[in-house]
C-alpha cells in the first residue's frame, strides 16, 4: 500500500471529522474532537409566559414536550439540517450546519431560521453561546448589529466567530408608556453577555445564563414599578431582554448572544479558522446548503435504492430522517468514569464488602447515542446495531467509532458497558447506575458490523460491496478505492486483535460453574468453557442488566449455577467471527489454553454441539436457560455435598430462546429450526402485526412488572431475526425454507408499516412498540437501533 496515500486518506478523515454536531444531548451544539476545548450551543425560551425562563430550552429533555425535533439530513461529515418545533414556547426553528475544510479542522457555519407560532405574541428569546473549557483566550464585541468573538487556543490556533442576525428580523416594540423609563431601552437586534465560569463547568451554561436573566428581570421590573407605578405582569420582552454586558476585565470564557424576535427570523453563527482559504461568506450559506442537500439525497438514493423497492416519498423521507437522526446523535465524549476496582459480589454474596468506586483517568469516546434526551452517551450493547446502519452509509466513519470503542478496552479485555464520562454525563444518570464493574460484560454487538465489514472486504467485487460505503469526494483526489480498501483491511487487522482479547475476557469472567455436565467429553474438550456453559454476572431477582434484555424472566432466585443460552450463543458467535478475522490479523494474539488445545474448526463444532446438549429442551422443543436445584432424593447425611444439585431448565419463549437462530447457529435442516419458527409464527406466542414480541403471550410473566422486555416489540431483535432468515434460511433448500420465507416477508412488512405509521402520527422514532396495538412507547426520539428500519426497508443485512 502506498504509505503517502494512506497518510493522506487518514489526514482527510481526521479533518472531515474534527468539528461536528458532537453534543447530541443538546438540541443543537458543536464541539471539536478535542478534550477541554471550545463548546457552543443554542438556547431559546418563549416570552408569552413569564415562567418560561425557568424552562430555557438547551439540552434535549422529554419534559420539554417538543412536538418535533431530529435531523432530516445529516451526512456525518460537513452537513446537517433539522427542524425543532416547540409549541409550548411558541416557536419553530430550523438549523442548517455546513463545514469548509481548512487548517485546524477548518471552518463551519450554522444558520438558524424559523418563526414564532402565534401572530399575537410577545416573541421568543434566542441565544447562542461559546464556552472555553481549556486554555486560551476569547474577546467579544458587539457592533453594527453583529456580535464577534476573537480567540486563540493551543489546539485551534487563532479563530474568529461572528453571530449575525438577519436585517429582516423584527423585535417587539417598547410600549409608549415605557419609552422614558431610565434603564429600559428598545430591544436591540443582538446583545452580548460575557461571563467567567469554572472551566470544568462550561457545560452548565444554561444555569449561568438563567441566573443572569432572572437578576436582570428583577432589576428591570423594579425600575418600571418605581418610575411608572405599573404593576405586574409585564411584557416578556421587557423583563427578559438582556443589555450588552462585556466587562473590561479579561479572562471571560463564556459568551452569550441574545436576539429577541417575533414573526419570521434568521441568524447565522460562523466560526472561521485562520486559514484564508476556509473563509465563509454569509451570503453563500444558502447555496452551500442547497448543494449539500442535493448531494445527500442523491447519495441516499444510490446507497439504499428504496424507490426501486417500491417505497413512496413519505416512506423514503422517514428512512432518510432515521439515518440522519442516528448520525446527528454521534457525539464526542470526554471525562472520567466511576469504576470499581473490585468485581461486584454475586446475588447471594451481598454481605461481601468491596472498595468504593473511584474516578478513572479521563479518556475520550466517539460514539452514537441511542436517545438524545434519555441516553445521550455511549452504550456498547446499542453501538453494534448503530454501526450496522452507519457502516452502509459511511464505512470510514463507522470504523472510526469502532476504533474509539476498542481504545477504551483495559488490559484485561474489559470495556465498560455504559460510558458515563464526566460530570455532564453523570448529571443524567441515577447514582445507582453510574458505577461500572470489571466483571460485568454486555452483548458483544460490535462484532456484528466488524463481520459485515470483513465480508465486504473479502468479496470478489470489493468495489461494489465496500466501495459504495466509502465517502470519496472531489477533495480525495489521488486516494482511490483500492487504497481505501487496503486501509480497511489494515483496520480489520487491528480490530481482530481487540476481538481476540474481548473473547478471552468473556471466557475468563463469564464462564459457568455447573458441575457434572461435562461427561462424554475428551480431556482437552473438558478444559474448554464451552463444556460448562456461560453465565451473565450482575444478576438480581428481576434483572439481568448485563444481558441487555433487562427484565426478561430468568431463574428465580438467581444462582451461580445458572447457564444463559443467549450468552452461550454470543460466545459461540464470537468464536466464529474471531476465526473469520484471523486472515486480517498479523499474528494470532489469542493465548488461551482452550484455543491452543483444539483447532478453530473443531473448537466451533464443540460449541455448536454443547449449545444443544446444555440448552435444548426436548419436552418444550426450545432453547432454555439452565439453573440448579437440590435433588429430590438428596440425603445430606448420606450423600456427598458435591452431588446435591442437578441442572434444570428455565424456559421462557421469547427473545432469549431465539438467540441460536438469531445468530445463525442452528443448521437449516435441523428439526430444531422448525420448532423455533413455529413459536415465532404463532400469534399466541410471539407473532404480532407490529413485529415479534419480546416474550410469549402465553408466558405468566408477559406484560408483568416493569414490562420492559416482557412483551414489547424491539427493533434490534426483530432485525437480527430478519437478517438471519435472509442470510441463513430462505436461500438454502430445506424443509423450513418456505416457512422461513413466509415469516421473513410478513415480519418485514409489519415492521415497516407500523414504524411508518407511528412516525407519521408522532414524528418520532420510539424505543419500543406496544405488542397489542403497535403504538410507540418508552423514550423518544430513540434514534439508535430503531433506525435499523432503514436496512430492513433496503434489505441490507
Amino acid at each position: 500500500m502506498n504509505s503517502a496515500k494512506a497518510d493522506n486518506s487518514k489526514s482527510e478523515l481526521d479533518n472531515d471529522l474534527f468539528w461536528g454536531t458532537y453534543r447530541p444531548n443538546l438540541y443543537f451544539g458543536t464541539r471539536p474532537r478535542l478534550p477541554n476545548s471550545l463548546l457552543s450551543g443554542l438556547m431559546w425560551f418563549g416570552l408569552d409566559n413569564q415562567r418560561n425562563w425557568d424552562s430555557i430550552r438547551h439540552s434535549c429533555e422529554l419534559g420539554d414536550n417538543l412536538s418535533e425535533y431530529g435531523y432530516a439530513r445529516h451526512n456525518g461529515r460537513d452537513f446537517g439540517e433539522q427542524i425543532m418545533r416547540d409549541t409550548d414556547h411558541g416557536v419553530e426553528i430550523k438549523s442548517e450546519f455546513v463545514k469548509v475544510p481548512g487548517t485546524n479542522g477548518g471552518s463551519w457555519a450554522a444558520r438558524f431560521s424559523g418563526k414564532t407560532l402565534k401572530e399575537d405574541t410577545d416573541g421568543v428569546s434566542l441565544m447562542y453561546y461559546f464556552g472555553l473549557e481549556g486554555n486560551g483566550t476569547m474577546v467579544m464585541s458587539v457592533l453594527d448589529d453583529m456580535l464577534t468573538i476573537r480567540g486563540k487556543t493551543p489546539e485551534l490556533g487563532r479563530f474568529n466567530i461572528r453571530i449575525v442576525p438577519a436585517q429582516s428580523n423584527v423585535s417587539p416594540q417598547l410600549p409608549e408608556n415605557l419609552l422614558k423609563v431610565d434603564g429600559i431601552s428598545s430591544v436591540s437586534k443582538i446583545s452580548g453577555v460575557a461571563l467567567k465560569v469554572p472551566k470544568t463547568e462550561v457545560w452548565r451554561a444554561k444555569e449561568f445564563i438563567s441566573q443572569k436573566v432572572v437578576a436582570s428581570a428583577k432589576t428591570r421590573m423594579i425600575k418600571v414599578i418605581e418610575q411608572t407605578e405599573k404593576k405586574a405582569p409585564f411584557p416578556g420582552h421587557i423583563l427578559f431582554s438582556l443589555d450588552t454586558d462585556i466587562p473590561k476585565k479579561k479572562g471571560k470564557n463564556l459568551f452569550f448572544a441574545q436576539m429577541v424576535v417575533r414573526g419570521e427570523f434568521s441568524f447565522d453563527v460562523v466560526y472561521e479558522c485562520a486559514d484564508e482559504s476556509a473563509k465563509i461568506d454569509n451570503e453563500s450559506i444558502d447555496t452551500v446548503v442547497n448543494n449539500k442537500r442535493k448531494d445527500f439525497d442523491t447519495r441516499f438514493d444510490s446507497v439504499f435504492r428504496l424507490r426501486e423497492k417500491g417505497f413512496d416519498n413519505t416512506e423514503i423521507e422517514m428512512a432518510r430522517n432515521a439515518l440522519s437522526s442516528l448520525i446527528g446523535g454521534i457525539g464526542y465524549f470526554y471525562g472520567s468514569g466511576l469504576v470499581s476496582k473490585d468485581p461486584k459480589p454475586e446475588y447471594d454474596q451481598r454481605d461481601i464488602r468491596i472498595a468504593d468506586p473511584e474516578l478513572c483517568e479521563p479518556y475520550s469516546l466517539f460514539a452514537a447515542a441511542p436517545s438524545r434526551p434519555f441516553f445521550p452517551r455511549g452504550f456498547i450493547w446499542d453501538e453494534g446495531f448503530h454501526q450496522l446502519v452507519l457502516g452502509h452509509w459511511d464505512s470510514e466513519l463507522s470504523v472510526e467509532i469502532l476504533h474509539s470503542w476498542f481504545q477504551t478496552m483495559d488490559s484485561n479485555g474489559w470495556i465498560a458497558r455504559e460510558q458515563i464520562l464526566g460530570e455532564e454525563a453523570r448529571s443524567k444518570v441515577p447514582k445507582e447506575f453510574q458505577v461500572q464493574y470489571p466483571n460485568f460484560a454486555n452483548p458483544p454487538t460490535l462484532l456484528l458490523p466488524i463481520q459485515m465489514l470483513a465480508s465486504w472486504t473479502k468479496a470478489a467485487n470489493v468495489t461494489e460491496s465496500l466501495g459504495k460505503t466509502i465517502n470519496v469526494d472531489s477533495r480525495a483526489q489521488g486516494i482511490d478505492i483500492e487504497t481505501k480498501t487496503q486501509a480497511m483491511r489494515d483496520d480489520l487487522g487491528k480490530m481482530a486483535e481487540y476481538v481476540s482479547r474481548l473473547l478471552e475476557f468473556f471466557h475468563r469472567t463469564q464462564a459457568g460453574e455447573v458441575h457434572n455436565v461435562a461427561g462424554g467429553l475428551s480431556g482437552s474438550e473438558q478444559r474448554m468453557n464451552a463444556a460448562y456453559g456461560f453465565r451473565w454476572r450482575g444478576r438480581t431477582m428481576d434483572h439481568t442488566l448485563t444481558s441487555g434484555i433487562d427484565d426478561y424472566p430468568r431463574a428465580r432466585p438467581p444462582s451461580t449455577g445458572e447457564l444463559h443460552v443467549d450468552l452461550f450463543s454470543w460466545v459461540t458467535y464470537m468464536e466464529m467471527v474471531n476465526a473469520e478475522l484471523a486472515t486480517f490479523a498479523s499474528t494470532n494474539t489469542s493465548s488461551t489454553e482452550e484455543n491452543v488445545a483444539i483447532p478453530p474448526d473443531s473448537n466451533l463444532q464443540l460449541y455448536l454441539r454443547r449449545l444443544d446438549e446444555l440448552h435444548w429442551n426436548d419436552d418444550e422443543n426450545m432453547y432454555c436457560d439452565v439453573t440448579v436445584r437440590v435433588r429430590d432424593d438428596y440425603d445430606e447425611l448420606e450423600d456427598d455435598a458435591s452431588t446435591a444439585t442437578e441442572p434444570v431448565f428455565v424456559c421462557h419463549k421469547g427473545y432469549v430462546s431465539l438467540f441460536p437462530v438469531l445468530l445463525g447457529l442452528v443448521p437449516p435442516h435441523s428439526a430444531k429450526l422448525g420448532h423455533i419458527l413455529d413459536i415465532v409464527e404463532d400469534p399466541n406466542e410471539l407473532w404480532t402485526d407490529y413485529g415479534i414480541r419480546s416474550l410469549s403471550k402465553s408466558d405468566p410473566y408477559y406484560g408483568k412488572g416493569e414490562d420492559y422486555w416482557r412483551g414489547p416489540v424491539w427493533i434490534n431483535i426483530n432485525y437480527l431475526l430478519l437478517s438471519s432468515l435472509y442470510r441463513n434460511y430462505i436461500t438454502v433448500e430445506g424443509p423450513y425454507q418456505e416457512q422461513a420465507q413466509r415469516i421473513y416477508t410478513g415480519l418485514r412488512r409489519n415492521l415497516i408499516d407500523n414504524i411508518g405509521k407511528q412516525y407519521r402520527e408522532s414524528r418520532f422514532f420510539w424505543e419500543q412498540y406496544n405488542p397489542e396495538d403497535g403504538h410507540g412507547q418508552g423514550t423518544h426520539p430513540f434514534t439508535g437501533w430503531t433506525t435499523l428500519i432503514v436496512l430492513i426497508m433496503a434489505e441490507k443485512y
